[in-house]
Formats: C-alpha cells, structure tokens, sequence
C-alpha cells in the first residue's frame, strides 16, 4: 500500500530474463534492508532494460538506506528461488477475502506483471489492488489476493514492491549469499517469509520465541578446524596390486632368514669346533705338540679362537642395531596392545655391558630373549676363549711330552653359551619371518621418520617436550599403529601411511589443510639468545635458556665423566707399563702364587687366571666403547643441523651411520670429513684386539731350577701397550663440545619426535609421501622447484606449523619468516 503523496509506480511488463521498470519519482523511497538502495527525492525517473545491469549503473552517490517500516531487514540473496521465498509482502489476508477466480493450474512461477494503481486524491479511502502474476508451468503464484479488501492505515507497500522488482532485477548477478545485518535504524531480527499457496500470498514463518537462531551453514571451503578435527583414524589394509601403496613388510638384510641363516652357521660351526677339540682332546691325550712361545701353532690355539670371538660379536653388534632400529615400528605395525612404545624401547643399542631387559616388558619375549643370548654371549664369550686350551705334560709310549689340550669345563660352558646364542638367533629369525613390520624401508635417519610421522594424530601429544627432561613422562601410553589409515568422515576417502592411534581423532595440521592464521601471531625469530634477561614468558625462557638447550649428553660423555675416564685410564695404564717394564717384570716371568699343574681335565688355576681376568677386562673396555660409538653414530646428524649456517640433507637429515657396517662407517666418515665418528667408529673395532691379545699373552711355563713362573709372549705384550696407549688417547676424542648437547635424550622415538612435532617439514612438499627410499634420497638432494640454492637444515628455534616458536629441526631458512635461530656458534 502506498503512502499518500507516494507517487505512483507502474509496472508494463517485468520478466526474468529482460525486465522492465517505469518507476516515477517518489518522496519517500524505501529499501528492505542495507543491501538494497533507493535514489533520493531529486533523482529523476530512470527506466532499467537490462536486468541487473541496469540496477547497478545507477549512480550510489545519492542513495540513501532506508529502514523497512512495520518490517525488518531481509537478507538478500541472488537465486531466483531464494529471492521468491524471501519477498516481503504486506500483512497476510483472511481466506475469506482471497480472489479465487484464477485457477490453480494458470499459476505460475515467473512474475510478468505488477500493477499498482494510482492512488486518488480525490477518494482517499479507495485503496489500490496491487496483483501478482507468475509465470512458469506447474508452480504456484500469488492470486490477486487484496481484491476487495480495504486500506491499511500507516502501512506502505511500496518498499515490498521495489523489494520485489529488485530481486527480480538481481537474477543473473554471481550468487553471493549474505548474512542479515541490522539496519541502521534498527537492531530486530530478521523474520523469515514463505509463500502460503492456500492463503495465497507470502506469510512470516513461525519462530517461536526461544528457538535459537539459525547456525551459519559454512561453505564447501568450510574452516578446516571445524571440519577436520573430529574425524578420526580408521585402519586400512593397503590397496591390492597398487604400487603406491607398497605392502608394509619391510624387514633389513642383516634380519632376512639368509643373513641369520649365515649368522647361526657361523656360531655352529663354533659350536662344532670347541665341541670336537674337547672330545679329541680327551680321547687322544691332547691335539697337538706344543713348539714354544711365539710359533704358529701358540697363535692357532692361543689367539685365533679370540678372533673367532670377536668376530661373531660384531656380527652380533650389526644384528642387534638393525633389531633396535626396527622393533618399536614392528610392535606397531603388528597391532600389539603395548602402550609405551615410543617412549620405552630404545632404538640406539644399549646391550653392551649391561643386559637390556626393556622387550620383555613389551611382549617382545623372542627378541628379548635372543638380545639376551648376545649380551651373554659377547660379555663372557671371548674371555673363555682365551683360556679353552692349556699346555699339559702327556705321557705317550713310554716318552713324555708338552701338548695342547683342551680345557674341558671351559669347553663345554662355550658350547652351552654358543648354543644359546644360536637358538637366540633362531627366535629373531622367527620373530621377522614373513613379518608385517609395518615398514616400506629401513628407517636409518632422520628423514625417514619425518616421513613416518608426517600425518600422526599423537604429535599435539608431544607439546612442549623439546625442553622436557624426560619425555617419556610427559606422554601418556597409548595403543598406537603403524600402516596405512583414512579419515572416518573424509568426502574423498584418501589412503596415506604413518604412525596413528586408532579411533584418534585428527588433532595436528594435515598435510593436505592450510589452516587460515593471523599473520600478526607468527612470531619472527630474531634476537641474541645468550642474553637471558630479555625473555617474554616462560615458554620463552625454556627455549632461549642455554641450561635447557645445552643440558643433556650421555653421562659416560659429560665433560666431568669424559675426565674422569681419561684419567682412570691413564693412571692404569702407566701402572700398568710401570709394572711390566721396570725391573723386567713381565719379560723375566713372575709368580703365579697359584696351583699351576693342570688337573685331567687340563684345567690349571694360574693359565685360568691369567688368561680370563686379562681378557675380561679387555672385553670390558672394549664393550664399553660401542656405547661411545653407537652414540657418536646417532647424535652426528643433530651435530651437523646444529652448525650455526645449517648443513645440507645429505650431511644431517640423511645421516645413516647407526645401520652401516663396520669400517663401513669409518670410510663414509672419511668422505663426509665427520673426522671424530670415523676414528671412534675405528676405535670400536680396533679395541677388540685388546681382548684377543690379552686372552693369550701369558702362560705359565718352568723355568730353570724347576721354578714355575708366568711369562709372557713379548710381541704380543708390546702390541697390548700399544693398542691401551691409543685407546687412551682415543678418550680425548670423546669430548663432546657444544655441538653434542641437546635438552634431552635421543634414544627412543618419542625423543626425536618431540623435535619434530611442530616442524613445517611435515608438510614440506619435499618430503611428502615418498612411495620409496630413493624417491626420499632423490627429493632432498636436489634444488627444489624456485630455489638456487639446495635448501639447509638446522636444530634451532624455529616458527612452527602452529606460528609459535619451538627447539627442534626445521629448514634453516624459509620465505617470508626469519632464519632458524641456531646459538652453537653464538658462545665459543
């Protein structure tokens, strides 16, 4: 209804495709809520053709918003349905007053026609009858519903008349929907209108007063948070036949049923040799003449069963670093309810001097116990050794003579020790036969589990761990899997490997999710980190904090400790030399101040002694030194990410020491010019002739007057002065400096993880779902796409995927974000 001195408005022909507007001027325009624009008091009649090119080429310098009286404002929308549904009509009529003479099956969809008839001035009473006609086949229309029905005091029609035009006017524009603003007169809810084909005209929908407002539908692109994180990790077996999905079997060589196949022949054959030596010995009153100190039989007898020794050992030490590398992923990907074993199984060998009993707990009995076997192996093995054979007097046809024999009791320990140890490397071939180890490839480095961590749903576990001092007890157990895994509510159900808890939800940024963050909350790293009187919280100062960064190193490498051996050993070995060079205490011989004649069975108490004790505590030291070693091995790559200008991939995140083989690691050390790992690796191996040496060096012989002493093989002895003389020094290439300290441990997989967790290199388009080892080696060794220089990594502070700065390993440089904070070099 229109307002006296309204004007008039008349409609020719207005259709969806071309409509058409004779609009005249008007003293009081109206508009339905704040998208929608009237011209003012002094804008002349314009006349639109073109739809809603005609709407927009208006000129908005002179509109003015205008508050819908008696209504509130409509949200606009540019669909043809939306728009109808969402038309603004006058107050509804009663059914009685409804014009009925259109039939149902004319209405129509379309609007082709709205009159507004001219409001006299002369009868003031008479109200027009505005009718709405649509046109469309099947679809209901508006009847000519206010036919006969008389003026509304104070309500104007018009707004809903311009409201209409403009929505039709609107049909071809881009659609947009917008929110429901308040107008800028009024704060009321919008009110939503429907069509109502019995009362024939559009009528507010019910809304009844408590009902909460309707949440905003989001669109496809949908905030990723709201959308992502709860769906959750379901378990899936890999696609058949499919060469992206590899089967999950990967096991090392040195575990493969032909590796420990040749590793168990070896330690039969041992087996078979001390075995035959005691029969033979004890049948045939010895096994060979003896011809002195010094020949070539004294090396068969006295010191080649030591390298025999020595030499399994090592087979053993290569075996068990491959066992240790593998046995958390295996346990995961067996699916075995163990709930610690990130952060309870070690994967830098410990079984050296100490047993490592840690695989019982978590239900590894075959591994635990084959580790077992080779501890004990390898700590009383060799020492035995040394003392299976003694010179004994045999009377043979009347005639005596000094002949080697077997020491029987020994024998047969080594024979029940060395049978243990086979059937400790049976139990492993069984553990890894025909596995499901969860693996594509052996995880050696530190790319590699980048790799497998990339999409965990544990890594928000593992929040502020970097500066943690023990983290295994910031994390709680969980039940966890490794293999391949799909999102429960995922439109496009995508396969993709890594580490999950099954029924997790997704709580980490996906590879696939850039999440929208405020720019102003990525925090730039740029500042002097030794100067600890500028920190902004307590996050802060963990991180900038020298104490944290620079607090942990294994205790057989602390400074003090690393002293404190040195010195051990030096004034061990000048007693040592002191005792055996003055006065010729060695060369002349020296009492036994033991029984010295061999018992049947060939067993002399003082040969025992002064073979087993030598060689035990060469054995010690040189087991002492693996653990040296396998730690050099893994911390060298946390060594090169901490140069202060970073180091490439191949020098840091590619570093494999840990799983090469011995002088395998000294020669690549060599080449890398990582000049400490290569002479410690060299030292690991070259200490085992401390043992082989020792077990043979002294024997007790009778010298003239009847006297029994213990001599000594001199060259033998010699090489024993030289190689503790070199081990000595070697003490002082342990000394770790500041490159070899980080704020906690590495030995599990949790540790490391906890310097990755928030790290862009989880989402780097490098080291996205590599298919194979080679695709990985092959992406990060050369320049990537827009780069050129090869990208450098670094173990600093860093921004993380989060936008907040973390300790860990990160590119050291990235676009747009300052360089990675790295203060090994910043204190000398």
């Amino acid at each position: 209804m229109l307002a006296p001195g309204a004007g008039n408005v008349s409609l020719r022909t207005v259709s969806s495709s071309r409509p058409q507007l004779l609009r005249s001027e008007s003293q009081q325009s109206a508009a339905a809520s704040d998208d929608y624009y009237s011209l003012s008091n002094h804008t002349p009649t314009t006349r639109s053709t073109s739809g809603a090119s005609g709407a927009s080429s208006r000129s908005r310098a002179t509109v003015v918003r205008y508050a819908t009286p008696n209504s509130h404002p409509v949200s606009r929308t540019s669909s043809p349905t939306v728009s109808r549904t969402l038309l603004a009509p006058p107050v509804p009529v009663p059914r009685a007053e409804q014009n009925r003479d259109i039939p149902a099956e004319q209405r129509e969809t379309h609007v082709t026609q709205i009159d507004s008839a001219t409001q006299s001035t002369e009868n003031k009473n008479a109200n027009p009858n505005p009718s709405l006609s649509l046109d469309g086949a099947g679809g209901e229309r508006p009847t000519d519903s206010y036919a006969g029905r008389g003026p509304t005091p104070g309500n104007d029609d018009s707004p809903y008349i311009r409201f209409a035009i403009n929505q039709l006017t609107r049909e071809g524009e881009e659609e947009e929907p917008r929110k429901s603003t308040e107008s800028e007169f009024g704060s009321t809810p919008t009110e939503r209108l429907v069509w109502d084909g019995g009362l024939g005209h559009f009528v507010r929908a019910p809304t009844p007063a408590l009902q909460q407002p309707q949440q905003q539908q989001w669109p496809p692109e949908r905030d990723p948070q709201a959308s992502v994180d709860p769906e959750a990790f379901v378990a899936v077996d890999p696609p058949e036949g499919n060469l992206i999905y590899p089967p999950l079997d990967f096991v090392p060589a040195v575990l493969r049923p032909w590796a420990l196949g040749i590793a168990i022949v070896c330690v039969l054959l041992m087996i078979t040799g001390i075995a035959f030596s005691n029969v033979w010995s004890q049948d045939h009153q010895g096994f060979w003449g003896y011809d002195g100190r010094g020949g070539s039989r004294y090396f068969v007898v006295e010191f080649l069963p030591q390298i025999l020794g020595i030499f399994i050992s090592i087979l053993t030490f290569v075996i068990q670093a491959a066992v240790y590398r593998i046995i958390p992923f295996a346990i995961m990907g067996s699916e075995r309810p163990f709930k610690k074993v990130l952060q309870g199984l070690s994967i830098v060998p410990k079984n050296f001097l100490l047993p490592d009993l840690s695989h019982f707990i978590h239900g590894e009995a075959l591994v635990g116990f084959s580790l077992f076997t080779i501890w004990l192996s390898n700590f009383i093995a060799v020492p035995l050794l040394g003392c299976l054979y003694q010179v004994k007097w045999f009377v043979i046809g009347g005639e005596g003579s000094w002949r080697w024999a077997a020491v029987t009791a020994v024998g047969w320990v080594l024979v029940a020790v060395y049978s243990l140890l086979a059937l400790g490397l049976i139990s492993l071939m069984i553990r890894f036969l025909r596995t499901w180890s969860g693996l594509m490839w052996d995880p050696v480095c530190l790319a590699d589990l980048i790799t497998i961590i990339q999409r965990s749903n544990v890594l928000p576990e593992f929040e502020g761990t970097e500066t943690d001092t023990n983290v295994d007890e910031a994390l709680k157990p969980r039940k966890l899997r490794l293999g391949y895994w799909k999102l429960s509510q995922g439109r496009h159900p995508e396969v993709f490997y890594g580490i999950g808890e099954v029924g997790g939800t997704v709580g980490n940024p996906s590879l696939h999710i850039v999440r929208k963050r405020r720019r102003e909350n990525i925090s730039k790293v740029s500042f002097d980190a030794e100067k600890q009187n500028a920190y902004g919280n307590e996050d802060s100062k963990e991180l900038y904090s020298p104490k944290i960064r620079y607090r942990w190193t294994p205790w057989f490498l602390r400074k003090t400790a690393v002293v404190v051996w040195t010195v051990i050993i030096c004034a061990l070995f000048i007693a040592f030399v002191v005792v055996s060079f003055v006065r010729n205490g060695v060369e002349g011989g020296f009492k036994p101040h033991l029984p010295t004649r061999p018992s049947i069975s060939a067993f002399s108490s003082s040969n025992f002694l002064y073979s087993f004790i030598p060689a035990l505590i060469g054995n010690l030291l040189f087991l002492a030194w693996q653990h040296i070693d396998f730690y050099f091995r893994a911390l060298q790559p946390y060594v090169m990410l901490s140069s202060p200008q970073g180091a490439s991939a191949e020098q840091s995140l590619l570093l494999s020491y840990s799983s090469l083989l011995p002088f395998q690691v000294t020669i690549t050390a060599l080449i890398n010019k990582h000049y400490k790992v290569a002479w410690i690796s060299l030292m690991s191996i070259v200490s085992g002739a401390i043992p082989i040496l020792a077990g043979g060096v002294f024997i007790a012989l009778t010298y003239p007057g009847n006297e029994i002493k213990i001599a000594s093989v001199m060259p033998a002895f010699y090489a024993i002065v030289g190689f503790c003389a070199v081990y000595m020094v070697s003490f002082l290439a342990t000394w770790p400096g500041r490159h070899r300290y980080l704020p906690h441990d590495i030995s599990t997989l949790a540790d490391q993880m906890s310097f990755l967790y928030q790290s862009p290199l989880l989402s780097d388009k490098l080291l996205r779902e590599p298919r194979s080892k080679t695709d990985l080696v092959t992406r990060l060794v050369i320049t990537p796409p827009g780069d050129k220089d090869y990208p450098k990594y670094g173990f600093g502070i860093y921004v993380g995927r989060d936008g907040r700065e973390h300790l860990g390993i990160d590119r050291y440089s990235r676009p747009g974000r300052a360089d990675m904070l790295i203060t090994t070099g910043s204190m000398k």
